[in-house]
């Protein structure tokens, strides 16, 4: 047998490249990528491997509607032990009850909201806790998609001692209509707790790892509010943020009460201020000046300075305008006024505002009073004086009244609120304020909520504009080497080390490229990753942003600079409207930087900064999913919302699994799983016992494994596919030719895999049997971990390619492969 020669592959961190590379070998990583990395990720170290599948944890909500309560009834008490408080009357489906103003007079207590369905009281939700004299307001919610047809609701209570019982309003609601796309937020408490909140129009729902548990009214929150809202979270606080919403928080009540949240408006301190162009009361500024002479006094020469601008000596007069001598003469202190006062007129900045008075003091001096009105009113001014020609006069100036304009704040219900807000060395910073959409408010430092930037210590809060003019929007605030600030036309970064109230900040432009809403810039490796808005601007900023940066400080040129890192695959890094971090889960697995399109496609980059390793690859969702929603939790973990038709799933993906949307479950001893949460017509497979099965079609909410298992997972499948770069003749003159040619050997390594297809040169890829005879037959075939070779490769086509993918569901990683060609 003669050799053939092949060309081994090992590398495999370029990942997916676009088409337009085809044929480009000088390009260094043409190599170390391919055409198509769909489900499939680059392992650091050597070759490629599956990426995860998910579990299901829950549905998404669809708009509540109000239901009908009739016959509501309130027991007052007094109550003791375990008492049923209120009783309603509704007839069809609940999916939430909201009570409103609960108080008892005595004591503590907790209550539970429940349904009768059926003719049994089932319980909705709780227990939440409620003391005396603080009245409570609670949603309580079956899980999202769950509602139940009732016929009575009522409210349950345990009481600590004696006490009445007092309730407002008490509502319900029902679920209808096509659920709207839902925004994501994560908070991790200190007792690692770790949520995901999931809102929507008019309510937040709560889920762990272990699934649903709980819900919080936001009845300010709406359909349209919830592609732009932002989030806050620390502690056991999220806070919600939009331009046309007054800033709301929901907070876990009770320690390892998950169910228990509450809602009330962010407790802003006191709002900064600004002349957002209305018309503001005014206070004129006022100061005084003592002119003391000694006895006797010959003629005196006042000087006054105006916020750095000097007059010139003006001398007491006569009745004639004359200069006086004090100890002999009379002075006109009439007409020395009106001298004084056309002396300020004169200064460049002052105008015929400026008024100056005259009286009688005590003797041997005289009190001057300066205002400044008319159109120079409203603002506070620094004045001093001095005798110029004597040193037997002083002229004393104090500040008696202080001017200033009565603006409005820059937050309100009128004028809207900030959109986002991101914490800044230790100050909140608000932004994204539709007031004035070039400002960020940063609080006073260590209090979040004080805004007061009336105060002048350098803790202080203050309001910035990154320039007097612009009609750029401050989109979001990041903390770094120095404070960056990206808006809809720039980056921009202040290099001031620290904030401080009395130092201006200097903006300086670090990139024209604007930063997409919605996509918070993010850390990898030591770089700051932001995603470039959609070329049309804000106007058209929904269709999401078409390319990832990296911003970098070079203490060279002490400066920022963008790089883009994705033209290579710019096929796949376009139209982004979310984007999230995960840090490094394993030793075969690199940091991730996850991007959500438009499209409903999620698009994953790996980052290695020192090694100069950057690879973008996709995460199909199966069952042709469209994915609407990502976050990265407490825990590191990757959450989806993912739509599937009129399904609409709430997923947390598992790189341990390889089935999409699974769940847990224990099939009867004829192998029949009932309940389960597909449409009917869904093509599921399962792993039973360690078994790859499949693929069934769900009926009636069932599927037949058509045997006994102990456990299995079912899910759906979406296979992996791997496809290399062309295979093209380059000649010793590295001249590249492009011409038909064959694939006709592969050499594949594969580690820990037992379903693995490969096919080439535009043929449909093939299974390759990893039996051996010496497996066990009574156990699931064990993963292997060899290398084989696939010859007699069928077709002929120019620039072939290879193709790794699988026909069948389980566990695939390739280490590394070799291609043997005709070219």
């Amino acid at each position: 047998m003669v050799a053939r020669p092949a060309s081994p592959f090992r590398s495999a961190n370029a990942a997916e490249l676009s088409s337009d590379a085809k044929g480009r070998v000088d390009i260094k990583q043409y190599y170390s990528g391919g055409l198509a990395y769909k489900n499939i990720e680059p392992v650091p170290q050597s070759g490629f491997r599956q990426m995860g599948g998910t579990w299901r944890k829950g549905v998404w909500r669809k708009p509540l509607v109000d239901r009908a309560i009739t016959s509501p009834s309130t027991a007052a008490g007094p109550h003791t032990g375990t008492q049923t408080i209120w009783t309603g009357t509704v007839a069809g489906t609940v999916a939430a009850v909201f009570v409103q103003n609960l108080a008892i007079n005595a004591g503590t207590a907790t209550f539970e909201m429940q349904a009768e369905i059926g003719g049994v009281w089932t319980k909705i939700a709780g227990p939440f806790a409620v003391a005396s004299g603080t009245p409570e307001t609670r949603l309580g919610a079956f899980a999202p998609g769950a509602q139940k047809v009732a016929t009575g609701l009522r409210i349950r209570a345990t009481f600590s001692t004696s006490a009445t019982v007092t309730i407002g309003v008490v509502s319900a609601f029902f679920e209808d209509g096509t659920g709207h796309v839902p925004r994501f937020a994560e908070l991790t408490t200190d007792d690692m707790d770790a949520f995901v909140c999931v809102v929507t129009a008019g309510i937040a729902d709560f889920f762990t790892d272990a699934g649903y548990v709980g819900s919080a009214r936001v009845a300010a929150v709406t359909a349209a509010m919830l592609p732009d809202l932002d989030f806050y979270t620390e502690g056991r606080t999220i806070g919600l943020f939009h331009g046309d919403l007054e800033s709301e928080r929901l907070f876990l009540a009770t320690v390892g009460q998950l169910q228990d949240w509450r809602r009330s408006l962010w407790p802003y301190d006191i709002l900064p201020t600004a002349d957002l162009g209305g018309v503001y009361a005014k206070t004129d500024d006022k100061w005084e000046i003592y002119l003391n002479w000694l006895a006797p006094t010959d003629q005196v020469y006042i000087v006054v300075t105006v916020n750095g601008e000097q007059t010139p000596g003006v001398p007491v007069p006569d009745a004639l305008g004359d200069p006086v001598n004090l100890s002999s003469g009379t002075p006109d202190w009439a007409l020395f006024a009106t001298n004084l006062q056309t002396a300020l007129r004169a200064l460049p900045t002052l105008n015929n505002g400026v008024t100056v008075t005259q009286a009688n003091a005590a003797s041997r001096s005289r009190r001057l009073v300066i205002t400044f009105g008319g159109s120079l009113s409203g603002e506070e001014y620094q004045v001093s004086s001095l005798i110029s020609n004597t040193s037997e006069a002083s002229a004393l100036a104090t500040h008696s009244q202080i001017g200033e304009t009565d603006y409005e704040a820059m937050f309100s219900n009128t004028r809207g609120w900030p959109g986002t807000i991101s914490l800044v060395q230790d100050r909140m910073g608000y932004a994204r304020a539709p007031a004035v959409t070039g400002a960020m408010a940063f609080s006073r430092t260590g209090e979040y909520f004080d805004l007061n930037i009336e105060a002048v210590s350098d803790a202080a809060a203050r309001l910035d504009k990154l320039r007097s003019q612009t009609s750029e929007t401050v989109l979001h605030l990041k903390e770094s080497k120095y404070t960056l600030a990206f808006t809809d036309r720039g980056a921009y970064f202040a290099n001031n080390r620290t904030i401080e109230r009395n130092t201006p900040l200097n903006f300086v432009l670090a990139s024209e490229i604007g930063a997409q809403p919605n996509c918070k810039p993010f850390d990898l490796e030591g770089e700051v990753h932001y995603v470039a808005i959609n070329p049309q601007g804000l106007v058209n900023y929904a269709a999401g942003g078409n390319q990832l940066l990296s911003i970098i400080y070079d203490d060279v040129s002490t400066s920022y600079t963008a790089t883009p890192v994705s033209l290579l695959a710019s096929h796949l890094v376009t139209k982004l409207t979310r984007s999230a971090r995960q840090r490094s889960r394993s030793d075969l697995d690199a940091s991730k930087g996850w991007l959500m399109r438009s499209d409903g496609r999620l698009v994953a980059g790996q980052f290695i900064r020192n090694q100069e390793i950057t690879g973008f690859c996709e995460w199909i969702a199966a069952s042709n999913g469209l994915v609407r929603e990502i976050i990265i939790d407490g825990k590191n973990r990757l959450w989806v919302a993912v739509e599937r038709g009129a399904e609409r799933s709430i997923e947390l993906y598992d790189d341990l699994i390889y089935l999409h949307d699974a769940v847990a479950v224990v099939p009867d001893l004829a192998g029949v799983v009932t309940a389960l949460p597909y449409v009917d017509g869904t093509v599921l497979y399962a792993v039973a016992d360690g078994f790859d099965i499949g693929p069934f079609t769900v009926s009636g909410g069932s599927i037949n494994l058509q045997d006994a298992y102990a456990s299995a997972i079912v899910g759906r499948w979406q296979p992996p596919r791997f496809e290399s770069m062309p295979q093209v003749y380059v000649t010793p003159g590295d001249d590249v030719i492009m011409r038909p040619g064959r694939i006709h050997t592969a050499h594949v390594n594969i580690v820990d895999t037992t379903s693995i297809a490969i096919g080439a040169n535009g043929q449909p890829p093939q299974d390759v049997p990893l039996l051996q005879t010496s497996d066990p037959v009574d156990a699931p075939p064990p993963p292997k971990t060899k290398l084989i070779t696939v010859g007699g490769l069928m077709g002929f086509m120019e620039s072939p390619t290879l193709v790794i993918t699988q026909t069948r569901p389980g566990k695939f990683r390739v280490r590394d492969y070799a291609i043997g060609a005709k070219l």
